[in-house]
C-alpha cells in the first residue's frame, strides 16, 4: 500500500499538521559601512563550541544561531527572534548581521576561519577553504529542520502492513527526500533572494539573470563528480562511505545535498537505529525579514513538505531527480 492510500485511510481528526521543527540561520557579522567585521566572537556568549544557540560557522566573523525543538512553525521563529536579539545584544554597538545570503564585497584574504577549540573542526575548515577557496564558506542561509510527527508516524504505521517501525520512517523519509530534491526548483521559485554578487566574487561574469546565486552551481556545491544516489538509503549511504574512502569527501558532512537525513552521528546508523528528521539546507534569507524568514514561508514548505508526501515517489529515482537538479538550476 502506497503513503498516499495510508494517508486516505486515516481518520478526519489525525494529526496531519504535527510535526517539530527548527531553524539554523547563518549571517555575516558587518560593520555600519558594511563591511566586513574583523572582531572576535563575542566573548560574552561564552564557549562558542558548547554554546547551544549562538555558534560560528566557517568564518570567524560568521554566526550561526541555532533554535531548539519547537512543536510548530510558529514556535520555532519565535525561539528564532529570541536568539536573534540575544546575538544582535552581544556583538559590538558598530555590528550588525548582514541581512543577504550573498556576502558584501570581500577579499579572498581578509577571511579568517573560524578559530574553534577542535582540532579536527580547525582542520576541516582549513580544508575545505583550500578545496572550495574561502569566498563561497561566506555565502549564509537559512537551515530548515522537520521530524513527522510521532502520532502521524504511528497512525500511518498502524493502517500499513509493515512490521518493523525504524523501516517504515526510513521509507517516509527517503520518499520526502527523494521528491524534495526532485521539486526544490519551487523553493528557489518561490524563495529565492540572492540574485546579485559583488563585483569580483565570481572569477568570471555570469551573463544570464539570476535568481539565486546560492542555490545554482555558482553557489557552495561539491565537485561535479560527486553523485550520490537517493534511490534508497542503502545506496546512499554506500555511495558516502565509498567517496570518503577514496579521498573525495574528507567526511560525511562535506556531501552539500540541499537535503540531508539527520539524528545519527555516523550516515550507517540510520539502516539499523532510524532516520530521526530532514534538514533542508536551500533557503536564502531574506532580506525584507529581520530574522530572515516569515511565517509564511515556514507553513508554506510545512504544506509543499506533506505534499511531497503524497505524491508517488518517481520510478526512476537517479534520472528524475537529475532532472530536477538541471530544472533548478535553470530556475536558479
Amino acid at each position: 500500500m502506497t503513503i498516499n492510500q495510508l494517508l486516505q485511510k486515516l481518520e478526519p481528526t489525525s494529526p496531519i499538521l504535527q510535526a517539530n521543527f527548527g531553524i539554523e540561520r547563518e549571517s555575516l557579522r558587518v560593520d555600519r559601512q558594511g563591511k566586513l567585521a574583523h572582531t572576535p566572537h563575542p566573548s560574552c556568549l561564552g564557549a562558542r563550541s558548547f554554546h547551544p544557540y549562538i555558534q560560528t560557522d566557517f568564518c570567524e566573523f560568521q554566526m550561526e544561531l541555532i533554535t531548539p525543538v519547537a512543536k510548530s512553525t510558529t514556535e520555532a521563529r519565535r525561539f528564532l527572534g529570541a536568539i536573534t536579539d540575544v546575538a544582535g545584544r552581544s556583538i559590538s554597538k558598530d555590528e550588525l548581521l548582514w541581512p543577504l545570503s550573498m556576502p558584501p564585497r570581500i577579499k579572498a584574504q581578509e577571511i579568517q576561519v573560524a578559530q574553534l577549540e577542535n582540532e579536527f573542526e580547525r582542520h576541516y575548515r582549513n580544508y575545505l577553504a583550500e578545496k572550495y577557496g574561502t569566498k563561497l564558506q561566506a555565502i549564509s542561509g537559512i537551515h530548515y529542520n522537520m521530524e513527522l510527527g510521532k502520532d502521524l508516524v504511528e497512525a500511518l504505521f498502524k493502517e500499513s502492513d509493515q512490521t518493523d517501525m525504524i523501516a517504515f520512517k526510513n521509507a517516509l523519509y527517503l520518499k520526502l527526500a527523494q521528491n524534495y530534491l526532485r521539486y526544490r526548483w519551487v523553493i528557489t521559485y518561490l524563495f529565492g533572494a540572492a540574485p546579485v554578487a559583488e563585483q569580483g566574487f565570481f572569477d568570471q561574469e555570469v551573463p544570464e539573470p539570476v535568481r539565486s546565486f546560492r542555490n545554482s552551481d555558482h553557489g557552495y556545491v561539491n565537485k561535479e563528480e560527486i553523485q550520490v544516489s537517493f534511490s534508497s538509503l542503502e545506496d546512499y549511504v554506500s555511495a558516502i562511505e565509498n567517496y570518503i574512502e577514496q579521498g573525495d569527501l574528507i567526511a560525511e558532512k562535506e556531501f552539500y545535498s540541499a537535503v540531508r537525513f539527520r539524528g545519527q552521528k555516523v550516515n550507517r546508523s540510520f539502516l539499523d537505529k532510524g532516520i530521526t528528521y530532514l534538514e533542508f539546507r536551500n533557503f536564502d534569507l531574506n532580506p525584507f525579514e529581520r530574522i530572515g524568514i516569515s511565517q509564511t514561508t515556514m507553513d508554506t514548505v510545512h504544506l509543499l513538505l506533506l505534499a511531497f508526501l503524497w505524491m508517488d515517489a518517481p520510478e526512476n529515482v537517479d534520472q528524475a531527480l537529475a532532472q530536477g537538479h538541471a530544472l533548478n538550476e535553470k530556475i536558479a
